[in-house]
């Protein structure tokens, strides 16, 4: 359109302009005509890829969208997985809390009937070591007075009591069957420490020291033997202890209570220990009883 009114006014001027003016004229015209064309291509060049790149932003900013909602989908998802998740936590989180508190009830309980065991094996332990402390103080009540403390030893633990007296205090020298004075005295003690509680037995163990037997015939291993049988029979036949509550034994010169190098360490190890023992098997009875009841 502008160069057709450039060409007409060209023409209204060629009535009135000379020759060269007007081939001056349509030289610059054409110039100027090159020139607006050169622009109109460059500008249509440009709107080009302005459209171009339009286009290309187009598809990228629909490619950033389809993006974003593949994102937005994902997130959805994962929202819809956390609620599950958090649901599954609380439904697991309360199963715990009801599991824990059973089982702090399960261990009170388990707790309370372990310190009622205990307390119940502790009493049949009491009562096992109480026999044996009973018969001691027995044996220490009916001695005293009668007998010099240095005389006998009282030793108790391990379920027994064991009391050891010096031969002289029992036995005429060198016999094996004949008492002193003082030997019944001896030998009640023990009788009313064993009827204080039915359940202990006696053991009678003869002992000597290492020197030859004062007895003909015999070696201090049979010497000691026959002592600890005379007063074992003594006691059944004679004070009527049953026969299955004592035991005769010996150990002879092989259980010195203290050095035979002197001869005091000697004549403390010829003696008689009358060792009486709470009966074992009870106890293991007991025990066994509440093993059961777990």
């Amino acid at each position: 359109m502008r160069y057709f009114l450039i060409v007409l006014f060209a023409a209204s001027l060629t009535g009135c302009v000379s020759s060269g003016k007007y081939k001056k004229f349509v030289a610059r015209s054409n110039s100027l005509v090159v020139q607006q064309a050169d622009s109109i291509r460059l500008l249509q060049d440009s709107t080009f890829d302005l459209r171009l790149a339009l286009e290309r932003s187009r598809g990228g900013n629909d490619a950033l969208l389809a993006t974003q909602d593949k994102h937005l989908d994902r997130l959805a998802e994962q929202e819809d997985e956390l609620d599950q998740l958090r649901g599954n936590l609380t439904s697991t989180n309360f199963q715990m809390t009801n599991q824990l508190s059973k089982l702090r009830k399960e261990l009170t309980l388990a707790y309370a009937v372990f310190d009622t065991l205990r307390g119940e094996q502790q009493k049949i332990v009491r009562d096992f070591e109480a026999g044996v402390n009973d018969a001691a103080n027995v044996l220490r009540k009916s001695l005293d007075g009668q007998v010099g403390d240095e005389l006998f030893d009282i030793v108790t633990g391990d379920g027994m009591v064991t009391m050891s007296v010096q031969e002289d205090l029992l036995f005429l020298p060198k016999s094996v069957d004949r008492l002193t004075d003082l030997a019944p005295t001896i030998l009640r003690a023990v009788l009313d420490a064993l009827q204080k509680n039915p359940l202990l037995k006696l053991t009678v163990v003869g002992h000597t020291d290492n020197q030859a037997s004062p007895r003909r015939n015999t070696n201090n291993w049979e010497f000691a033997a026959l002592r600890a049988t005379f007063l074992a029979d003594e006691l059944a036949n004679t004070y009527y202890l049953s026969p299955n509550r004592v035991v005769a034994a010996s150990h002879g010169e092989f259980g010195p209570a203290t050095s035979n190098a002197s001869e005091e360490g000697r004549a403390k190890n010829r003696r008689i220990d009358f060792v009486l023992r709470n009966n074992v098997g009870n106890l293991l009875r007991e025990l066994k009883r509440l093993n059961r009841r777990e």
